[in-house]
Order: C-alpha cells, then structure tokens, then sequence
C-alpha cells in the first residue's frame, strides 16, 4: 500500500515509495586523522656539527668536528667530574687538530698561542709530523679521539704549557679510555688482550693526571683549565679514593668543608664521601694489621 497516495497533484508519484524514517542528513564523510609523525631517536651524529677552521701554526683551513652544545642533555657527571650526557659523548670533541701540520691542543687553546710556543710547535711537531688521509666522518669514534688527544698532548709538551694542562690532557684520555672500555668485549682471548692494554693505558693516563694536578694545585693559582680551587679540590678527592691515598682524600675534604666558598651541594656530596674515607680508611688499616701478623706468624 502507497501511503502517499493523492498527492500526485502536488507533483509527487503516487507509486513512488518514501522511508518515512530514512535519515536525510547527508553522511559526513570519515575525516582521516593526520598520521603521527614518528619521532626519529637522537643518534651521535644529530649532535654534532662540521666547522671550518684556520690553524694558527700553517694558516691552512681544515674541517673540524665540535657537539653541539644547546642541544645537549646534561646526566649526572662520574665520581671524578667527568662530564656525561645523553646519547653523545662530548670528550670526544673536546680537541682540535691540523691534518695539515700536526698541531693539535684542546678547543679553549687552539686559537691563543703566543710566538714563541708557535715556534716550538713548529720545531718539535711539525718537522716530524706526517700527515694521513682524513676519512669524512660524521663523528669519532673513540680511538680517533684518544690519537687526537694523545697529538694535542705532544703540542701541550712541546710549547712547555703549564703542569695543570699537560695533567688535563692526560686525563681527558683517560676519560676516553675508560669509556672505551664499557664498549669492549673481554670474553675470547685475543679480546681480553686488547681490553688488558686499553685497562693500563687507563691506568697510566690517569696516574699522570692524578700527580699533574696535585703538583699544578701547589704550583699554579687558579683557574685550572677553567677549574676554580674548590672545584679541583673535589675531583682530586675523588681521584685519591681511587688510589686509596685516603689521608689526602681526607684533608682536601676537610677543606671544602671548612671553605665558605663551596655550595651546600657541594659540601653535601664531601659528607658523602667523608663517611666512604672513614670505612675504606679502617678496612685499609685492619689488612695492614692482618697482613703484619701473618708476617710475624711465618717468623
């Protein structure tokens, strides 16, 4: 049954049918959502960029690599002031060499060198120095570093710098070896070989910065390297755990605790570590004693 029927006099189909309840809005069209972007992970090389520098020792240009330091993500630094951050690691850029000349020193000494250090370079380094073919990289890996570091080292020795700057360099490399071996395998034994002689290249680097900065604390007046005196006080602390020279350890804490100088950050991480000086101190005291008796024991 046509429940429209009449109404052809109005213009409409008697046998047309109608959905009395057919929706007559018109159906939106599905709007697809904007994909997401993926956000790509920060690798190293975002991190870094290429520079153009002259070298002030043969005036000839030479591409650099140097972090990108607003974009960095500051993390806790290691017990000794190495400085970390996220997915770089910036000692690694902290040098600048001359592929053409072999004068190489850390980024803040590159430019300022006076002529008569300018005159030692050339004569200790560069009459010896045999330039190799630059691989285009978009960051170092860390033997480069560590070779770049140990010619900044050369330069530093050549031009009779300052003992706080020579130390510096050797403890950047340090830094570099320590960080190259968290990378290394040391399962097989041709890996355990060269994981042993990167450990006492560690070693080595790290003894003479630790006996450069106690004589550079000594000798010099600050700043060293860019380190205030209570800034020095704490990293050599830190330093002297690891030889466990506790009795230097203790009084450079003694120190920045007596100092008004240091924050209270500062002075809190000195409490830490005076309670760690005071345990590892006893233990060191109680083997000598254990270790005389047994000597008087064989006796």
């Amino acid at each position: 049954m046509n429940l429209f029927s009449g109404l052809e006099k109005f213009g409409f189909s008697g046998d047309e049918e109608f959905d009395i309840f057919k929706d007559d809005k018109k159906k939106k069209k599905k709007v697809e959502e904007p994909k997401k972007k993926v956000v790509k992970p920060l690798e190293e090389k975002d991190l870094v960029l290429k520079k153009t520098v002259k070298c002030p020792i043969c005036d000839q240009s030479f591409v650099t690599l140097a972090a990108k330091t607003a974009k960095l993500k500051r993390l806790e630094p290691d017990f000794d002031l190495r400085p970390n951050f996220e997915v770089i690691d910036t000692v690694k850029y902290d040098v600048t060499a001359c592929p053409h000349c072999g004068y190489a020193a850390m980024n803040r000494y590159f430019d300022h060198i006076s002529t008569v250090h300018a005159k030692l370079i050339r004569q200790e380094v560069c009459s010896k120095f045999r330039p190799t073919r630059v691989e285009d990289t978009d960051t170092y890996s860390y033997d480069q570093a560590i070779d770049r570091f140990k010619l900044s080292l050369i330069s530093t020795m050549a031009k009779r710098a300052k003992m706080s700057e020579k130390a510096y360099n050797c403890l950047k490399i340090a830094w570099l070896d320590r960080a190259k071996l968290k990378t290394m395998p040391n399962k097989a034994e041709s890996e355990k070989m060269e994981y042993e002689a990167v450990q006492k290249e560690y070693e080595g680097f790290y003894k003479q910065a630790y006996e450069g900065f106690l004589k550079a604390s000594s000798t010099e007046t600050p700043p060293f390297c860019g380190m205030d005196t209570s800034t020095l006080d704490f990293m050599l602390a830190n330093m002297s755990m690891h030889y466990k020279r506790y009795d230097i350890a203790s009084k450079l804490v003694a120190r920045l605790l007596g100092s008004s100088g240091v924050s209270s950050r500062v002075k809190d991480k000195c409490l830490e570590l005076k309670k760690q000086i005071v345990v590892e101190a006893k233990k060191q005291q109680l083997a000598k004693q254990q270790a005389a008796e047994n000597a008087e024991k064989e006796q």
